[in-house]
């Protein structure tokens, strides 16, 4: 559905040094799939998106956006996108409904069938009370959800979401993920930039991670867990147990193979070398006469494999 070949942005400025802003990437979206674009602010995501739907053109490189080149072929591109930019800009005395016909306008499609779709967007997306209500007096989560419908009207194959949750409540974001899921499972492809950890983690199949520029690695979750668990020797084990005296506790640190062992609400975390040193732990835990109820290996979380990606720093 995505591909990018070399995808490079620069701005220059005749005052300053040019500034690289998507750094030669190469990154591909499956058809079906919902794929998280993940980095911090000015990593390049918003950049990354103004080129595959068009809007940008790169200085270098290129992309295939269902099927057709972003640089040779941006109606096509155009026809089968659907965009929802971070920020609208929507004219304010435009009611609802009259935004929605404004942009359906630019698909040629009938007036007739424009009323109707717009209608229809406009009740479905919890919009209907103010379908007559100039937009001026929306709120920003209102504002949000008629970006939403712009982005849908013309029914697209891939959808382009630029931090789509960002400044909404928490039951507006949990009405959000669940539409983008619906719209996954109807099989429209959902390109979701974001930096929001938990919002990634919980609705993309797949993720790209990008830092300064540059794609520093892309995946399933699962096999970004993997990936990382694997170059560690390390890995931290969750015991629920009885209380433990400060002394005992402390005391496990000398033991070898241990690296820290620490109390966090009701569990307690251990650090060791490898999965051998777990039953070292449990009995010694039982020779102290402690109960144990469960054991757990912590394993990698999205924000794990963010910070180890990227240092935990932006541009």
């Amino acid at each position: 559905m995505i591909v990018t070949e070399g995808l490079t942005k620069v701005f220059k400025n005749f005052r300053r040094p040019p500034v690289t802003a998507v750094d030669n990437i190469n990154y591909s979206v499956d058809e079906g799939t919902i794929f998280g674009y993940l980095g911090p602010n000015g990593a390049g995501k918003t950049t990354t998106i103004k080129m595959i739907s068009t809007i940008l053109p790169p200085t270098s490189g290129t992309a295939r956006v269902c099927g057709y080149d972003i640089i040779k072929q941006p109606l096509e591109v155009k026809k089968r996108i659907g965009l929802m930019p971070e920020n609208s800009g929507f004219y304010g005395n435009l009611t609802g409904l009259n935004v929605l016909m404004y942009y359906g306008e630019f698909y040629g499609k009938p007036k007739k069938v424009r009323r109707q779709r717009s209608l229809e967007l406009l009740e479905d997306i919890g919009l209907g009370d103010a379908i007559y209500r100039k937009v001026k007096n929306y709120s920003h989560g209102m504002r949000k959800r008629l970006t939403f419908c712009v982005a849908l009207f013309n029914e697209p194959d891939l959808l382009i979401l630029d931090e789509p949750t960002s400044g909404l409540d928490p039951q507006g974001t949990y009405e959000f993920r669940n539409r983008i899921r619906s719209l996954s499972n109807e099989g429209i492809t959902i390109f979701l930039s974001s930096h929001l950890l938990t919002e990634v983690e919980q609705i993309c199949d797949m993720v790209g991670i990008i830092h300064q520029g540059k794609i520093v690695d892309s995946g399933s979750i699962d096999y970004l867990q993997k990936k990382i668990e694997g170059s560690s020797t390390e890995m931290t084990v969750a015991f629920q147990m009885d209380d433990v005296a400060d002394e005992v506790l402390s005391s496990f640190g000398e033991m070898d193979g241990i690296k820290a062992a620490q109390k966090v609400g009701k569990e307690y975390f251990f650090r060791v070398d490898s999965k051998k040193r777990i039953p070292e732990v449990n009995n010694e835990l039982v020779r102290n006469k402690i109960g144990v109820y469960s054991i757990n290996v912590k394993h990698v979380s999205l924000e794990d494999i963010y910070l180890n990606l990227t240092g935990g720093g932006g541009k």
